[in-house]
Parts: C-alpha cells; structure tokens; sequence
C-alpha cells in the first residue's frame, strides 16, 4: 500500500496544496506551529474518518471558510485508488460527504479501505495513560482487518448509550426498570463477542509484540501481555481463551448483581468498554512500576507490532505516519525503528531536526513553513 498524492483544500493551515510521494520515506521538517502534522492529519482523516487530534471536526476547517476537502491517490495491489473527503456547510447545517474512486459511500465502508499506523508523542503514554488508550489501540487494530468487529462496536456503543439512558430514566420512573432486561441481553451478547474476537487478538499480539520488544530492548527485558477483565467488587479477571456462551452468561449475571448501583450511577460499570490490554515488564506491572525507558520501548513494540499485525491479515503493509517521535527516541531505538521499517512500509515522517532522520539515500524531505511546503 502507497500513498501516491495528497491534495489539501483549506484543511487547518492549508489554502490549497498538492504533494507528491515519490519515495518510501517522505520527511516534512521545520519548526513547531507551521503545519507538518496537519499534513499526517490529513492522511489519518482520510484513512479512518476522523482526526487523531480532535472530536470537532469543525477545527480542520481553515479558519474564515466554509468546508475544506482532502483528496488522496493509492495505489493497494489490486490497483489505484483514490479516496476523497469533504466537508461543508449548506442550508444552515454541516455536511459530510465520502467518495471512494469517484463513488459515495458510507463510513462503515470507508474505514479500513486505507489502512495506515499512527505514532505521535501521546502514543508513548499508551502504556502508563488511562485503559482507554490501550482499548483504542485494540479497537483500531483489530477494525482494520476485520468489518465484523468495527459492526459490533458501533452496536455496542449504541446500546451502551441506550441503556445508560434508560438507567438514568429509572431514578425517575421505578418501572421503567422492567425494561432492563433486554438490554442486558443485548449488550452481553454484542459484548461476548467483542471480547472473543479481543482475545484471539491479543494471542496474535503476542507472538508479533514479544520479539520486536526483545530487540528494541537489547534483549534486556521480559515482556507479557494480558487482557484484564473487570468484574463486580474490585474483582479482576484475565481470560485467555472463552466461548462466547460463556462470556454473555458472566455479563448477564454481573449486570443483574450491579443492577441497583447502576442505576444510582447512572451507567453501566461493567463491560468491554471498562476492560484493559495489560503489559508486563519482568513480570512487574509496566504502568507501575516500569521506568519512563522501560514504558516507551513497550509503547514502540505495540505500534510496530500493530503494522506486521494488519501486513498478515490483509496482506499488505499499512502506510506508517510518524508525527515528532524520533526526537523522543534515543538513538538506539531510533536506529532500530528505522531499521524495521527499512523499504518495506511506507513512512510518512514529521520531525523539527532532519538529522535525526537516517537518510536511505531515496529519502524525499520537504520544509514547511507557515502552510507553504517546497521540496529540498
């Protein structure tokens, strides 16, 4: 999979340009604040739908506009491809539109069609930041190789917004509490199998994560992974392989234990959606007690091991996007970074200093300065 162009129209700092990828590692350099990660940006909307960044997409529309439009040309092995974003206002109201090679098309159809692997400076904070980071990491991965989970997570989601509602709706009105019911069995069925297709995932994980993190430690360090699962009363549990019978019958009776507390509270405290990807460094918890070092290797081991994960699931590398990590990186880990994704991914990189990035001797490299970018 390659990029082959990106054209901008009034996205973020953007009036209009156009850029050319003729190489395997293209380089945007130039100071903070002139526009280098809205060009990954750019790159990630059209992959994905959405921004990295933010949940507004009203932010990547040039300030004093009206719509922006991001158009991307690719080349996948079954042929060239072109995928086109645009947003804009007509009638009083937001609109959004998706074309796939000329068509119109439904984001459920879109995701994944490009598959790209972000890594910013925050993705470093995968490992010692909030569980909901690590289930993002799994729910991007998994989505992009597989239409039948991205299905079941918007299902999931609605229903969790559904139940949500109806337990609030139950302080006021006691019976609407008979209505319960079938939304449990819902949400655990939809949950159950969420978690199967989680689990068979982080046994993947394993065998690609575990190597790489070897090497990007110098062979120093052990690593684990486990998925932790919350249960009722601080409990915890770490399932490796289940059914899905198996799974819904837990949640149907953990949610009928909790029942009273969550309608006091208002939502559902029990699910995929509370659950956690656990990493281990020698055996100790690396969220914990991990050193800064020690967490950032394990953080790089994920994201490299998510683009060997889609390569053996569709078949073909994802476009990699690097916004400003390498100067978070000591060199060694620099090198070895660069080493693994030497011409075989293509590399879209953003970085302050250009000398941090090794130069394969095919390297394209580009300075941006205020939205303007010329080729060196």
């Amino acid at each position: 999979m390659k990029i082959n162009k990106l054209q901008l129209v009034n996205f973020r700092n953007y009036d209009r340009c156009t850029v050319n990828f003729d190489k395997m590692v293209t380089v945007f350099y130039g100071n903070n604040g002139q526009g280098k990660t809205n060009i990954l940006e750019s790159i990630f909307y059209s992959a994905f739908g959405f921004s990295h960044r933010t949940n507004k997409e009203d932010e990547m529309v040039k300030f004093s506009s009206d719509g922006m439009a991001v158009l991307l040309d690719f080349t996948k092995e079954d042929g060239f491809h072109s995928i086109r974003m645009k947003r804009y206002y007509d009638q009083g109201k937001n609109h959004k539109e998706i074309r796939i090679d000329g068509n119109k098309t439904t984001a459920k159809n879109h995701y994944s069609f490009l598959n790209a692997v972000m890594f910013s400076p925050e993705d470093l904070n995968i490992i010692k930041g909030d569980p909901g980071l690590r289930r993002r990491f799994m729910d991007m991965e998994i989505s992009q190789t597989d239409p039948v989970y991205y299905e079941l997570l918007v299902r999931y989601r609605r229903l969790l917004k559904q139940r949500n509602s109806l337990l609030k709706g139950i302080r006021e009105d006691k019976h609407l509490q008979t209505q319960l019911a079938p939304w449990d069995d819902e949400i655990s069925e939809t949950g159950a199998q969420i978690l199967i297709k989680r689990l068979s995932n982080i046994n993947k994980l394993k065998e690609i994560c575990i190597p790489v993190f070897n090497i990007l430690s110098n062979q120093v360090d052990d690593m684990e992974i486990k998925y932790e699962m919350k249960g009722n009363n601080g409990k915890f549990f770490y399932p490796e392989e289940e059914n899905v019978k198996d799974i819904k019958e837990f949640y149907l009776k953990s949610l009928n234990e909790r029942r009273f507390k969550d309608i006091m509270q208002g939502n559902t405290g029990i699910g995929i959606h509370r659950d956690d990807l656990k990493t281990y460094i020698n055996h100790l918890d690396s969220r914990s007690f991990a050193s800064q070092g020690q967490q950032r290797c394990c953080a790089l081991a994920l994201k490299l091991s998510q683009i060997e994960y889609v390569k053996q699931a569709s078949g073909e590398y994802p476009v990699l996007l690097l916004d400003d990590v390498m100067s978070e990186l000591d060199k060694y880990r620099r090198n070895q970074l660069i080493h693994f994704i030497n011409d075989k991914v293509q590399t879209i990189i953003t970085v302050n200093d250009k000398t941090l990035i090794p130069d394969f001797g095919s390297n394209c490299y580009f300075n941006v300065e205020q939205g303007s970018i010329k080729e060196d």
